[in-house]
């Protein structure tokens, strides 16, 4: 009875000691499955991206005309009709005219240059806003605290404050701030009660991701660190 006592004391501990070791090895893998993931989802998207190059590049040496943005569109929808899925992670594709006049697409998630993605991301998540707090202020008398909208295929939630926020950098950079985070605020609120624009509109927007920030103000328009190497 104390033999078969001792082996079923043995088969706890190895049953504990394996169960561990799965535990371990799940740690190590899920990161390194991440890693493989992001780095298949950027290459995916590369690829896709030369493609609707090469259409914009045809479509252009075709027409031997600068289009509109509009056209460019149009473009990549008969070359890529799932546009909106070009990126694997949900990037999203913006079009900027390069100096030959020809359209480039470029994702805001996995373009090379860090500030033109946060420039690029900015712009569209006011854009996006904008329209978010149009459709909030038609189903409610009240102002909303915070907008959520979608953007690189991820929600985003825009905070509504009553004075600029105390980011220069990065997220990365700067202390109490994480991730992708965007805030704005009204004319006639807080520190904006003086701002000349009209009350109840955007004068002040801010966005940043984990490298760089692009604040919008209006009356002063684009700054931040994402902007500095233009100046």
């Amino acid at each position: 009875m104390a033999g078969d006592a001792r082996r079923g004391g043995v088969n706890r501990v190895v049953a504990v000691l394996l169960a561990l070791i799965v535990v371990m090895l799940g740690i190590i893998a899920v990161p390194s499955w991440r890693a493989f993931r992001e780095r298949s989802q950027k290459l995916a998207c590369v690829q896709a991206l030369k493609s609707a190059r090469d259409g914009l590049i045809i479509d252009y040496l075709n027409n031997w005309e600068e289009g509109s943005t509009e056209d460019a569109m149009a473009t990549l929808d008969e070359v890529l009709p799932a546009r909106a899925n070009i990126c694997p992670a949900g990037g999203t594709v913006y079009l900027v005219r390069g100096e030959n006049g020809i359209f480039e697409p470029i994702c805001g998630l996995h373009a090379d240059d860090a500030k033109l993605r946060t420039r690029l991301n900015a712009s569209r998540a006011k854009e996006l806003l904008e329209e978010a707090l149009r459709k909030a202020r038609r189903s409610s008398e009240t102002e909303p605290e915070a907008v959520e909208i979608e953007l690189n295929g991820q929600p985003l939630e825009c905070v509504r404050v009553a004075e600029a926020q105390r980011l220069r950098w990065g997220t990365a950079s700067t202390n109490g701030y994480e991730g992708v985070v965007a805030f704005y605020g009204l004319a006639g609120e807080g520190d904006f009660a003086e701002n000349a624009a009209k009350a109840g509109t955007i004068c002040y927007f801010i966005y940043a991701d984990e490298a760089h920030c692009a604040v919008w103000r209006n009356d002063d328009g684009w700054t931040g660190d994402a902007y500095q190497s233009l100046k």
